[in-house]
């Protein structure tokens, strides 16, 4: 047989396994993440109150000796369309009233079909962090992500789905709520009222050993464990719950978790 007549025959395979490589090539380039960074600084002049609304992406919230507020991101997004999806990603500041709005903006997710759309898709994130004065209203929220906060602020309110929380140093008023995550507090001065609640992870608070509050503790697959002889668990087997008061009651903290243990840990007050 011809050879000349072969080749053509060879080169039909060679060329599918070179376009299929180049293809996987750009498949694996895809899937690099980009960045951006921001960072603005704000008068805190009439503020009491920041709201953050974020998606994908941890918060992390701190105070410090100024009075303005600095609200520090990194926007990160990967895929085929990763820049242009760095380039939708926005975050709004707006000023309502008393209060500093911060949002995140989503590129629209988009849809693409067949064998060659391989990284087709963009995702993206915000990871923040905030410098707050203290004593401001804080009130976080996002879906995907780790939420971290530490120092004397006013009220605190922290949400998110998939992520855990963790509160240091705290001395206001605290709401926490995650599905899948572990929460973990610990108050500076006096407990004023906590309401800490997750489903899929355990529920840590540490406080003086001269607290005074009213607890409400619950868990349906966990234990109860506590510094504090006043706390007395019912239940041995399955949901477990235990309420009352220590010392005179001034506070309040209720626990609740599905999945996961309660524990109260004594520390002694700052200063001691």
């Amino acid at each position: 047989m011809d050879r000349s007549r072969r080749l053509p025959r060879l080169f039909a395979p060679l060329a599918a396994l070179s376009l299929l490589a180049a293809a996987l090539s750009g498949a694996a380039l895809a899937g690099q993440a980009l960045e951006e960074k921001f960072e603005k600084t704000y008068d805190g002049t009439g503020i009491d109150s920041l709201r953050l609304q974020n998606v994908n992406g941890p918060v992390r919230v701190g105070t410090w000796e100024k009075a303005h507020i600095r609200v520090s991101a990194v926007k990160r997004a990967k895929g085929s369309r990763a820049e242009e999806a760095l380039q939708e990603t926005q975050i709004r500041v707006t000023k309502q009233g008393s209060t500093l709005d911060v949002e995140t903006i989503l590129p629209k997710p988009t849809r693409s079909w067949g064998i060659f759309s391989w990284g087709n898709q963009a995702g993206a994130e915000v990871a923040y962090e905030l410098s707050l004065p203290a004593g401001l209203t804080v009130d976080v929220e996002t879906v995907n992500g780790r939420v971290s906060a530490e120092g004397r602020l006013g009220s605190l309110t922290l949400n998110t789905v998939n992520g855990s929380v963790r509160v240091e140093s705290h001395d206001g008023p605290l709401q926490v709520n995650t599905v899948n995550g572990s929460v973990e507090v610990a108050f500076a001065g006096p407990l004023q009222a906590a309401d800490l609640e997750t489903v899929n992870g355990s529920v840590t608070v540490a406080c003086a050993r001269d607290a005074s509050f009213r607890f409400d503790l619950q868990t349906v697959n966990g234990k109860i464990r506590s510094d504090f002889s006043e706390v007395s668990v019912e239940g041995k087997w399955g949901p477990k719950e235990a309420r009352g008061a220590i010392a005179d009651g001034k506070g309040r903290l209720a626990v609740e978790t599905v999945n996961g243990e309660v524990r109260i840990v004594a520390i002694e007050a700052a200063g001691r």
